[in-house]
């Protein structure tokens, strides 16, 4: 493979090797999945609850970034936890295996309780922009629409991304990982997008939805040793933070690895995001 984040991702992939930020590691003191439905999804059943992470967020003093992720139902979270456990996808993409994920900030100060800044007003419903990409798209979306928001939502949500996202002076965004993984006969592929979340008073804001890198093995012909040949193909994306700013907000980019590719993005004071 040509790029290191897609050479990540597939090793992880074929290995099970957890990456740094993945959710559903042991929660934190002071956090546990009954009080993260709580504070994040108040109102939801935590027999829905199939997922909950929690990890330090160090650009901010004291503070973590937290998410669950609820299942249609109690029985619905139950067969999740019986075939997937761990994880917080749609296995099978239909409205009944449907997943709602809701992000949120704390803060923990003098060893009191984990208070809640900021949260997801909603679960997330944001779909990925694949309109302008050097990513290749998962079959769904290019054989329909890449514009269709239903489609666009990743089928999974995997990791937070802690990178120093500073979008404008003294503040941060964090960044959550999500994708799609599909198989074909004798190879498969994966799709990585990333969500950047800004506070704003109490809400988290999804202000960045890119898709961020792809990776695609697809079988060829036998050979007379019984090994087959496969074609590899993969692509990734590094975002840059630009010191030119528009109302107040940095320009960022995304750059290909290994490429030319290049896209910028500005701060637009009409939708609160990156366009």
């Amino acid at each position: 493979m040509k790029t290191q984040d897609a050479r990540k991702m597939f090793d992880s992939e074929m290995s099970g090797t957890k990456r740094p930020g993945v959710f559903g590691t042991k929660l934190p003191a002071g956090f546990t999945s009954a009080y993260l439905v709580q504070q994040l999804a108040p109102g939801q059943d935590p027999k829905r609850v199939v997922l909950s992470s929690a990890e330090p967020w160090p650009l901010r003093q004291n503070s973590f970034v937290a998410m669950v992720c609820l299942a249609a139902s109690p029985e619905e979270a139950a067969r999740s936890m019986q075939y997937d456990s761990g994880s917080c996808s749609s296995l099978t993409g239909g409205d009944s295996d449907k997943k709602d994920v809701w992000f949120g900030v704390f803060e923990v100060t003098g060893g009191g309780p984990p208070k809640l800044i900021a949260r997801t007003d909603t679960p997330v419903t944001t779909p990925t922009n694949w309109s302008d990409t050097d990513i290749d798209l998962p079959v769904d979306l290019d054989a329909r629409d890449a514009k269709d928001d239903a489609l666009s939502m990743p089928a999974s949500w995997t990791r937070f991304d802690l990178a120093p996202y500073q979008i404008k002076s003294g503040e941060y965004a964090f960044g959550v990982r999500a994708g799609w993984s599909e198989g074909y006969a004798g190879g498969g592929a994966n799709f990585e997008a990333l969500y950047l979340f800004r506070i704003e008073g109490k809400s988290l804001r999804v202000v960045f939805a890119q898709p961020m890198t792809f990776d695609k093995m697809i079988a060829g012909d036998w050979h007379k040793d019984g090994t087959r040949s496969h074609d590899v193909s993969d692509a990734s994306n590094s975002l840059l933070i630009l010191p030119s700013e528009t109302d107040g907000f940095h320009d960022i980019q995304l750059r290909q690895q290994a490429g030319k590719w290049r896209r910028t993005f500005k701060w637009s004071a009409d939708t609160r995001s990156y366009e």
